[in-house]
């Protein structure tokens, strides 16, 4: 049976860690650590590296898959200023965050891919303070595609006959929300991921990964915005992602659609088991199982949830600000 996490350390993977501690920021450095994705061709990485290092980051973190380890040690002999993760197994992307959250140390992580290139010409000290005072979870940035057209990377949920519809659209002004950052990238406040419980990893599917924490994140009171001074552009046009609901669909809906606020609290009403295993299908041992384990979690975070998915979809377009 599925355990959903409470914690970023729920779910601890092995890995080996190859290369230098990271150095104390110093007068011109940038408090802020990167974490870079490996996909599409390895060249992509070793040019992302070379970009990145000219920034001026307190470090950089670069996440390999076991595939990769021949290439690991002339990647840290040419890049002496990254550590690079080596893991022990497949992971999702979400996991693969967890884990170098938990290795950097800065108060802010910038998660890219090492197919994308920040456009921005520079980030300066003052950029990330601005974001300590706006007290966001996550600084999403303007994505672009290979030739610089914008992307619907500007998400909103809205409520169609008790089902939950998205709607992508370009940004329309710097700070608009989002529902969670498209494609993972973002620059993350270390201290408030680490407080919502981070990706979970028990969810592989991405789509539903990254809705489960978005969604999740805005029920417990955190933010995500959209940068107009953050843009990343992509070497290649961006894969579409399989939004269909499967296995982890049932796991996001059970977290963030099946809970009702109480006054101060949320709760599963237990009328919604029947709402679930229609959808869900199948053994109606194993729908209560995972229907209860489910419930259990609610009722471990239920003073940390600040509305339900109704309330939070009913009034997006009023917290616009």
């Amino acid at each position: 049976m599925n355990t959903i996490p409470t914690t970023l350390n729920d779910r601890p993977v092995p890995y080996t860690v190859v290369g230098s501690p990271p150095a104390k920021t110093g007068a011109e450095g940038l408090a802020v650590s990167v974490i870079l994705l490996g996909r599409g061709s390895r060249l992509y990485r070793n040019d992302a590296l070379c970009d990145l290092e000219r920034f001026g980051f307190e470090s950089i973190v670069s996440i390999e898959d076991g595939s990769d380890a021949v290439d690991i040690e002339s990647l840290a002999q040419r890049h002496p200023s990254t550590r690079f993760i080596l893991l022990g197994s497949p992971l999702s992307p979400g996991e693969k965050i967890n884990v170098g959250i938990r290795e950097s140390m800065a108060p802010y992580v910038f998660v890219i891919w090492s197919d994308m290139r920040l456009q921005t010409a520079g980030l300066s000290s003052r950029f990330f303070e601005r974001i300590g005072e706006q007290s966001l979870l996550c600084l999403a940035p303007w994505l672009q595609a290979g030739k610089g057209e914008p992307l619907p990377c500007s998400i909103s949920p809205a409520l169609h006959r008790s089902s939950l519809k998205l709607l992508p659209l370009p940004p329309a002004r710097d700070g608009a929300r989002t529902l969670y950052p498209m494609d993972y990238s973002g620059i993350y406040s270390r201290e408030r991921f680490i407080l919502t419980s981070g990706f979970d990893g028990t969810i592989r599917n991405p789509y539903w990964q990254k809705l489960d924490f978005g969604f999740r994140a805005w029920l417990w009171g955190e933010e995500i915005r959209l940068s107009q001074s953050l843009r990343v552009g992509y070497e290649e046009a961006p894969q579409e992602e399989d939004s269909t609901p499967d296995a982890d669909y049932k796991w996001f809906w059970l977290k963030n659609l099946a809970p009702s606020y109480r006054s101060d609290h949320v709760v599963i009403p237990p009328e919604r088991f029947w709402s679930y295993l229609r959808r869900r299908g199948g053994s109606p041992v194993a729908a209560l199982q995972e229907f209860r384990s489910a419930v259990e979690w609610v009722r471990l975070n239920r003073f940390r949830f600040r509305s339900d998915a109704s309330s939070l979809v009913d009034l997006w377009d009023e917290g616009e600000s």
